[in-house]
């Protein structure tokens, strides 16, 4: 009910909207001009940001009425989007998501995964803009982008397919891969992480990366998120916000940069760079973050990811605490696959632990599976005795508030599928996905966001639109 009541609104502002610009082409010039000043200061004031934001997801429409108003009050799409951007952040949303790969938003079969979010409590799209491969998904007005060829368009009509989420009450999300960018890197060997020799590294996969220590890649990652927000997503995630993780990083040459800042230090100021960036164009900014740095030390210094750090300057984190991405005795559980309650809960306590400060531990975890599309972490093992497994059991995870200058909300990635690469892993269904689910809620947090590569997900482990309270 709450997804149809937005868009009733959504359609009356329309309405209203026509039917004002109607009245005010008949007027005399004096009163035209009035009208356009009025215009203006309501944009600035913010007093309609709910009729903005859905006018600009129904621009272009069939509707009459919203391409009437467009033409006379000179209104292109533009500008629209323009003052969309400039208006304050819109009101919270309580996100339960998927991610969608721009392939998959390209094609008819977006229709099938919008109508599982109208039957079921979902409300989110997380929505591929920069991909794993360093494509941009649509064509975007960037000269970089365009510059270099980056963009393959799997999405011809960006803003139509925005249109159509907002017309059902979906909250959207950019996922821009940040620094797993191969085609930036094979076109701007400059920016790529090279030897002392020149070479280029490239991980397991074959895959180059760029340098994170290079402020024009920065900028360029920023100029995306920047044209996403335009075009109309309501939030940019930055995913492969880190450095690699393969063995061959050892031999590779960051430069002088890296002579003053560590890995932890150049990922954080990146953080705080974009968030200002984009918080100044009132567009708040996550990032995923893999789900063992939490409170592993070690690893969190070769990935560059330091959770407490990076939460006191996003909006929202979200580590990706994937069962399948536990290796065995992690969490104090034997094979945290086969335990999707437990490893949730335990991991999400231990979260919470962190952003109470309470600290991290020196010891790292062995990471059994992959991040969010496929790479490893460093391997090694942890103790049981530590503090994110069975020493925590008795603190209620509810009870372990953040510190004051914590701003991020946790909303986790849960795992939709099944890791069958995982020695003891069971088949992930309707019972584990709500398992997952409800450990999030009792460790405290209200959020999450369900991965599966193919977009497949388990409607079964869904509540129906109508029981979402």
């Amino acid at each position: 009910m709450r997804k149809k009541s937005i868009v009733a609104a959504a359609l009356l502002c329309i309405l209203i909207i026509g039917i004002t610009s109607l009245y005010l082409a008949g007027c005399s010039n004096t009163a035209k001009e009035t009208a356009v000043l009025e215009e203006a200061g309501t944009a600035v004031s913010g007093n309609a940001v709910s009729e903005n934001t859905d006018d600009r997801a129904g621009t272009d429409t069939d509707s009459d009425t919203v391409k009437g108003t467009e033409a006379e009050t000179g209104n292109g799409e533009t500008e629209a989007q323009e003052e969309t951007v400039t208006e304050p952040f819109a009101e919270k949303v309580r996100v339960k998501g998927i991610y969608v790969t721009g392939a998959m938003a390209g094609t008819s079969n977006m229709d099938n995964l919008i109508a599982l979010v109208d039957r079921t409590e979902l409300n989110t799209m997380v929505i591929d803009v920069k991909n794993d491969e360093g494509r941009v998904v649509y064509d975007m007005d960037s000269a970089f982008v365009r510059e270099i060829g980056a963009v393959k368009e799997y999405v011809s009509d960006m803003p139509g397919l925005i249109r159509k989420c907002k017309e059902h009450g979906i909250y959207l999300i950019a996922r821009i891969v940040a620094f797993k960018d191969p085609f930036l890197a094979e076109n701007r060997q400059d920016l790529a992480l090279t030897d002392k020799n020149g070479n280029i590294f490239r991980d397991k996969s074959g895959l180059a990366w760029v340098n994170p220590y290079k402020r024009e890649v920065w900028d360029y990652l920023l100029e995306i998120a920047r044209q996403a927000a335009s075009v109309g997503f309501d939030e940019i995630q930055f995913d492969y916000i880190r450095f690699s993780t393969d063995a061959g990083m050892s031999k590779v040459d960051f430069g002088e940069e890296a002579l003053e800042q560590d890995k932890e230090d150049v990922i954080t100021e990146f953080t705080i760079y974009a968030a200002q960036e984009l918080h100044d164009m009132g567009v708040p900014l996550s990032a995923d973050v893999y789900g063992v740095i939490i409170d592993s030390k070690l690893d969190a210094s070769i990935v560059g990811q330091n959770y407490y750090e990076m939460a006191k300057h996003l909006d929202y984190i979200s580590p990706m605490v994937y069962p399948s991405h536990y290796g065995p005795g992690n969490l104090g559980l034997a094979v945290p696959d086969a335990q999707p309650y437990e490893t949730i809960f335990r991991s999400m306590k231990t979260s919470r632990k962190v952003l109470a400060g309470m600290g991290r531990e020196a010891e790292d975890m062995q990471v059994s599976g992959n991040d969010v599309s496929g790479n490893s972490i460093s391997g090694n093992s942890i103790s049981e005795n530590s503090a994110s497994g069975n020493s925590m059991d008795a603190a209620d995870p509810k009870d372990l508030v953040p510190n004051q200058e914590i701003r991020a909300d946790v909303r986790p990635w849960l795992q939709d599928f099944t890791a069958t690469w995982v020695k003891g892993h069971i088949r992930y269904g309707p019972e584990e996905i709500r398992a997952q689910i409800q450990a999030v809620y009792d460790a405290g947090y209200e959020e999450w966001i369900l991965w599966n590569a193919s977009n497949r997900y388990t409607e079964g482990g869904l509540l129906p639109e109508e029981m979402d309270s």
